[in-house]
């Protein structure tokens, strides 16, 4: 058996190796207690059967008081190994949720969340269960049969080693069976994983299982998946079973030898009948672990398992933390160089090269897939470019400190994103040191305190998951006040208003001018309509800037942007100005 993973966890949770500490102590005394106890019930026998042989009184008050400290000890071990498994399972869960939060953006969108969900529940959850009952009887079980076969030993030599002769065949037939319960273990947990991938897809993208009437197809991969993950409970369960089977003989045979035995060496004068109701009654601190042991065993190896995947995650590479934070230079605020970036093998973004200087507002347009929002992603540092250089204030981002360098950034995305709390809450994520009338100014510049003092509660209203007891216009400007307090230089606005209504556009884009006034600002335009106004427009083609100008002055080029302009103008005439 290995127990590499499991030292880990101390080497990881340096508080818990105290805890252990104790429990080795106690495991030691409970192991020491049975012996004891055999030896007391020996005496106690001894001396009902030829009275006046020894201190009644004083055995049957030492028996009482060997009760009451094994009772203590038992008390005293629960609330230790409670204490190890909450604690242990706790902070690899904790571990696990800060390897997720500093994982690379590249990294957490190549693999599926409900693949690590399962890791912190399941794999958690069969960690914590391990820590509390296994681990203590893995050490103690074989202690304690180890000190009650030297005590057999003590009380008759012949009649031990016939019982034992049965016990290597057990050993052999329980370990083969326990063996592979590990890989058995393994293969559960992983389809597990994918039987929850498959359950949040349907979740996540409910609307579009519905609207495309996906439902027998995602039913049918969830029950492929849920077939694999039944397939293989049962075969650990029929594995188990035979673990189970061995146990049971392994605790039920060796009693039969000692008491035919043991009868016939009382009436030959060999032995006490004290001695054997002691032999009897200790042998079952040598069966029981040889029926416990195998199943701690099999739970180990589960344990093992569950160990390694949750390690898997909390050893995922983490975002860099090296670099520095630079002051606020004057002129170009922030300058992309050249940059060359793609996702797999084929490039996304083919030398784009553009700058944003101080107070400025650049639109940056383009046809569908042409590395719009890839563009912001390798600005903000979510992805490394392979070749160029994002400059910030003069500054290469691989000099900056990412969390510094996104302070000075607030980006805002047409996928707003609300957290389970109240409406001041999740403004305040902007800036969490921010007090009350900060978070209402916040807000009324976003042109969202009007509707949020109607709501029940008003800032303190809860918000549902992801926000939606709101409309989609009443998210986004909530989002919006949320980037009000962050209070940035650079403001990046990814189709912000792309997907909303008239109304709730023009109340957003009203916010965004305002929010712009004194920034600097790349916004990626949905509706060409809302960017005529600005400063530059970038147009973006294949990964490149082919066209540079404000908005009449690419009108009258003829070019790439006239030809979007005048595509999305034409389908707004069609659907009656509705884009």
């Amino acid at each position: 058996m290995k127990f590499k993973p499991l030292l880990r966890l101390f080497q990881l949770v340096p508080k818990l190796r105290k805890w252990v500490f104790l429990a080795g102590i106690l495991m030691v005394l409970e192991a020491i207690s049975a012996p004891a106890m055999g030896e007391l019930i020996r005496r106690m026998i001894n001396t009902i059967f030829s009275p006046g042989s020894g201190n009644y009184s004083g055995i049957i008050l030492a028996t009482v008081i060997l009760v009451v400290a094994m009772s203590a000890i038992a008390w005293i071990r629960t609330r230790v190994l409670a204490r190890i498994s909450e604690q242990g399972a706790g902070e690899m869960r904790k571990l696990a949720v800060g390897s997720l939060l500093e994982m690379p953006v590249s990294r957490l969108d190549s693999i599926h969340t409900g693949d690590q969900l399962s890791r912190m529940t399941n794999d958690a959850g069969v960690i914590r269960h391990y820590l509390y009952f296994e681990l203590f009887w893995l050490f103690s079980l074989p202690l304690a049969g180890i000190l009650g076969l030297a005590y057999l030993f003590f009380l008759d030599w012949v009649m031990t080693l016939a019982t034992l002769g049965m016990i290597p065949i057990l050993i052999l037939i329980t370990t083969k069976f326990s063996g592979p319960v590990q890989k058995i273990s393994g293969k559960l947990q992983e389809n597990l994983g994918v039987v929850n991938n498959s359950t949040q897809d349907a979740l996540g993208g409910a609307e579009v299982v519905k609207a495309f009437n996906l439902q027998e197809e995602m039913e049918h991969r969830h029950d492929q998946a849920l077939a694999a993950t039944v397939a293989s409970g049962i075969r650990l369960a029929r594995q188990q079973a035979f673990v189970r089977m061995c146990s049971v003989a392994s605790g039920f045979l060796p009693f039969l030898l000692p008491l035919a035995l043991g009868g016939w060496f009382v009436v030959s004068g060999r032995l006490s009948a004290g001695s054997v109701i002691a032999f009897i009654q200790m042998l079952n601190s040598v069966t029981y672990p040889m029926s416990r042991l195998p199943m701690a065993m099999s739970e180990h190896q589960k344990a093992m398992a569950a160990f390694e995947r949750m390690y898997e995650l909390i050893d995922e590479p983490r975002e860099r933390q090296d670099g520095q934070e630079f002051s606020n230079g004057q002129g170009v605020v922030l300058q992309a160089e050249n940059l060359v970036f793609g996702y797999n093998a084929e490039p996304i973004l083919n030398g784009l090269s553009f700058e944003l200087g101080r107070g400025e507002t650049v639109a940056l347009v383009g046809p569908s897939g042409a590395g719009k929002s890839t563009v912001f992603k390798v600005l903000v540092g979510f992805y490394p470019a392979d070749t160029g250089q994002v400059l910030l204030y003069d500054q290469p981002l691989e000099k900056w400190k990412l969390s510094a360098a996104r302070r000075q950034m607030a980006m805002v995305s047409q996928d707003t994103f609300l957290f389970p709390g109240t409406i001041a809450e999740n403004i305040a994520l902007g800036n969490p040191n921010a007090d009350r009338n900060a978070i209402q100014t916040a807000a009324i510049q976003a042109n969202a305190h009007d509707f949020i003092t109607q709501l029940s509660g008003g800032y303190d209203h809860v918000l549902e998951e992801r926000g939606t007891n709101l409309s989609g216009g009443q998210r986004q400007r909530i989002s919006l006040a949320r980037a009000i307090l962050l209070d940035a230089p650079l403001l990046l606005l990814d189709e912000a208003t792309s997907a909303l209504d008239t109304e709730s556009e023009r109340l957003v884009q009203d916010a965004l001018d305002k929010m712009a006034a004194n920034r600097t600002t790349l916004v990626i335009a949905h509706r060409l309509s809302t960017i005529r106004n600005a400063d530059r427009i970038l147009v973006l083609d294949e990964g490149r800037i082919v066209e540079s100008g404000k908005h009449q002055e690419l009108l009258d080029k003829g070019g790439l942007y006239r030809q979007l302009y005048l595509r999305q103008l034409s389908a707004e005439t069609e659907t009656g100005g509705v884009a």
